[in-house]
């Protein structure tokens, strides 16, 4: 999937990590799709590396504006954050923008909750283990438009019920 964007190799590693939980976060910017999520993700990559010093694009996945989900890090190392807190343990989901400020669209919430779904089942997480970054430091990430799913719960149930539906099937 990394191939998808043209992901560099990396070079360099870090311990690994077991995850025990999912942290969404946006990436704090606002991206209008004035350039394409694959040349973002380039970009997002080289300033990871060369400006922070980090082996790679801090997050694991990550959503478009039009709901397109991007591998970023490998999952099997920890995420990096530009915040205190220590994201060993977390699978780190991003969606491309600044949600402080931007809607926070249908068709990216709706791949949002099947990429939780996914995850979920596969690193075996309850979705009551689906956090916010700004539930773990001080910041407003993954901004106000999405954390509003989280508070009102309404996203953790929408991850339920999917869970749920698919096991009954």
């Amino acid at each position: 999937m990394r191939d998808k964007w043209g992901a560099l190799q990396l070079t360099d590693s870090i311990p690994e990590h077991t995850i025990d939980r999912i942290t969404i976060h946006h990436s704090g910017v606002v991206f209008t799709g004035d350039k394409s999520s694959e040349q973002y993700l380039s970009d997002l990559q080289s300033w990871s590396r060369s400006e922070k010093g980090w082996i790679d694009i801090p997050y694991h996945y990550l959503i478009d504006l039009a709901g397109g989900v991007y591998q970023g890090r490998p999952e099997r190392f920890p995420g990096d954050t530009n915040t205190e807190y220590n994201p060993s343990g977390h699978l780190l989901i991003s969606v491309i923008g600044n949600y402080q400020e931007q809607e926070f669209r249908a068709v990216q919430y709706e791949s949002l909750v099947k990429l939780l779904v996914y995850l979920c089942r596969l690193h075996q997480v309850e979705p009551q283990m689906i956090k916010a970054h700004k539930d773990y430091t001080e910041t407003v990430c993954p901004g106000k438009n999405i954390y509003t799913h989280l508070q009102d719960g309404s996203l953790i149930k929408k991850v339920q019920n999917s869970i749920k539906k698919i096991s009954i099937e």
